[in-house]
């Protein structure tokens, strides 16, 4: 009976979705906030596992936590969107009434080498 029950654990551990067990994943994003201001820079971690995206834009001194909508084509978080095919980057904001698009472009970032 034991190693029945072993057996149906490690089947249902191998059909198990690949992406819960997925490494979170590191982009480095810039963007154009506004019309013609520079670019600035958002380091973005999608853990598609947590359904969680965390982000921050060191020259702003802004860090934030966001639930993430993971789709087969995109990851949305707040009012953001990143493309999954070719990393597209937009942010859509409604002032007063007036939708704005601001696009920007990411690219994979290395993965951390961490000490602990």
């Amino acid at each position: 009976m034991l190693r029945k029950s072993l057996a149906v654990t490690a089947l249902a551990y191998t059909l198990a979705p690949a992406a819960a067990s997925a490494a979170p994943v590191y982009l480095e994003c810039m963007m154009t906030l506004g019309s013609g201001q520079k670019e600035t820079q958002w380091n973005v971690t999608l853990d598609e596992a947590a359904g969680s995206v965390a982000y921050t834009i060191p020259e702003l001194g802004t860090a934030k936590k966001a639930l993430g909508i993971f789709t087969a084509d995109k990851v949305r978080f707040d009012t953001m969107e990143i493309s999954r095919i070719d990393l597209t980057f937009t942010r859509t904001i409604n002032l007063l009434g007036e939708v704005k698009r601001d696009q920007g472009q990411c690219k994979m970032a290395p993965t951390p080498t961490r000490k602990f």
